[in-house]
């Protein structure tokens, strides 16, 4: 796997490379993005060049790559209009390594990174876009437990709500989704989500 990054801020390409213990490949020009397929891009958004994240023309470098945008003031809207544009991430550009390397593993592995609070947006969207699916279905393996802690999380609540609601403690609620993602062959609420509304 090939690591690139897009930035004009040597301090950031530092941080980057100290941070996730990789080596990456300066870029200084969106137009040397075109020249790379199958690569692993992080992007700079500080870059005052760069179209704005609604351009279509994202599409197309984001198609043939795995881009995750860096925003040195990251926010909820930006983040959203980032997975639009077909980013499989989006992060502080000076996220702690830790976060970092979580983020780069996953983002080099295929999978999508979105903050907690971007995820809940998406699974409530969800649920208000699609009827839930036939609950026999695909609950069938869950005790009964299980299920009112999987409906809950499939709606978009969070641990701390689930927990309120039934009446139990967060550790106990993330113990049930463990247990859940298992029986179900799913790995996140996103895919917990998708699952109950009959998408995958």
């Amino acid at each position: 796997m090939n690591f690139s990054i897009l930035t004009a801020d040597i301090s950031l390409f530092a941080h980057i490379q100290q941070g996730t213990q990789q080596e990456f490949l300066r870029l200084d020009s969106l137009p040397a993005l075109s020249q790379l397929s199958g690569s692993v891009v992080l992007i700079d958004l500080a870059l005052p060049t760069l179209p704005a994240l609604s351009d279509a023309s994202w599409l197309t470098y984001t198609a043939s790559n795995q881009v995750l945008f860096l925003s040195s003031t990251p926010s909820d809207a930006e983040h959203l209009a980032a997975l639009t544009a077909g980013a499989r991430g989006y992060c502080h550009a000076y996220a702690a390594s830790e976060s970092l390397q979580a983020i780069l593993n996953v983002v080099a592995a295929g999978g999508v990174w979105a903050g907690p609070a971007i995820l809940q947006a998406l699974i409530r969207s969800m649920h208000k876009l699609f009827a839930p699916k036939d609950t026999q279905a695909w609950m069938g393996p869950l005790t009964e437990r299980e299920r009112e802690v999987a409906t809950l999380a499939a709606s978009g609540s969070a641990n701390k709500e689930i927990a309120r609601e039934l009446g139990i403690t967060e550790r106990t609620v993330k113990f049930h989704l463990s247990l859940i993602f298992e029986k179900l062959h799913v790995s996140d609420r996103l895919q917990l989500t998708l699952l109950a509304k009959g998408i995958r």
